[in-house]
């Protein structure tokens, strides 16, 4: 058996007769929320659960067109924590491979919502492709679905500010730096997820000890210093989950080393002890509002200098006073 078989065979023995929708849903934008809305609602009437069926990685990751961290605007496992946390039951991530992007639109539709799942029906978004190539079409899946007695349904549009809201007006946005209009997009602040990892302690001998994370999606955001929160996922014993108040750096910390990936360096002002171990814990950094642009500083004391300025700033935003 497959990966992909075993994962639809999973779903299929909690679930009869799902309603299901399909997509990327990057983000889960306010576009995808109205569509779980509407099929956690469908599934109530019919009293059965409801099912979406995303993709890991991205299609467009996959076929080498663009990089995870800079492209998706969250991770795999963020994305479906967020689909059931807007009503459905059974979010899954279809592993997309070879094998998943030669299924022909009529073989996607016969294999994994008829013969797999049994769905009585199916949402997806107006713009919606599927199929080699992208070869399918919403004509396709309502003629492949009727020839199997799945109905078919089609959600509109969403719109804000007179344009539609989609993951890549929410990318535009944040690669622009707009976090305000991304948080109005996406229902809530845009945040990135990591482990904890060990650095070279360069925050700690500067005397701001930071949680570093490197972060496999949503750094599409200019480079540079954040007012931000910090929560631990899992905390620990002892641990406080958060959210903390933290100001947070993003980018390669081009005054001590040019680092070859971005990371993201978090010290929290409040709340966390600062000799207290999170190496290794599964962290949200949410991003407030921008400080300034990440600089390249005439040596470590005047780059201690700004972090001190960085921070009084980052208290005074979070309440907490210098």
């Amino acid at each position: 058996m497959s990966n992909l078989e075993h994962i639809l065979d999973r779903v299929a023995q909690q679930v009869d007769r799902p309603i299901v929708t399909i997509g990327n849903f990057d983000g889960v934008h306010l576009g995808h929320q109205t569509i779980c809305q509407e099929v956690q609602q469908s599934a109530r009437r019919a009293g059965v659960a409801s099912v979406a069926l995303t993709f890991d990685p991205h299609p467009v990751v996959f076929f080498g067109k663009k990089d995870t961290s800079t492209f998706c605007i969250d991770r795999p496992d963020k994305k479906l924590e967020l689909l059931h946390k807007h009503g459905i039951d059974h979010p899954t991530a279809l592993p997309f491979d070879a094998d998943l992007a030669s299924h022909s639109p009529e073989g996607f539709v016969h294999k994994i919502l008829f013969e797999s799942l049994r769905a009585q029906e199916v949402w997806v978004g107006y713009d919606f492709n599927f199929g080699k190539g992208r070869s399918g079409g919403i004509e396709e899946l309502q003629r492949h679905g009727r020839e199997r007695d799945i109905d078919v349904r089609v959600h509109a549009a969403v719109t804000s500010g007179d344009e539609v809201v989609s993951s890549t007006r929410v990318r535009k946005a944040l690669s622009g730096g707009n976090l305000d209009l991304a948080a109005a997009l996406l229902n809530r602040r845009h945040a990135l997820r990591g482990e904890v990892e060990h650095g070279e302690a360069r925050g700690r001998a500067l005397g701001f000890p930071t949680a570093n994370i490197s972060p496999r999606a949503g750094m599409m955001i200019p480079h540079g210093v954040y007012i931000t929160t910090l929560t631990l996922l899992d905390p620990g014993a002892g641990l406080p989950a958060g959210p903390l108040p933290a100001i947070t750096n993003v980018g390669v910390r081009p005054t001590v080393a040019t680092a070859a990936a971005p990371n993201a360096e978090t010290f929290v002002l409040s709340g966390l002890a600062p000799d207290a171990d999170i190496y290794g814990q599964r962290v949200e950094v949410e991003l407030i509002a921008f400080v300034r642009p990440e600089m390249k500083f005439d040596g470590l004391d005047a780059l201690k200098a700004r972090i001190a300025e960085d921070i009084a700033q980052a208290r005074l935003a979070h309440g907490l006073g210098r």
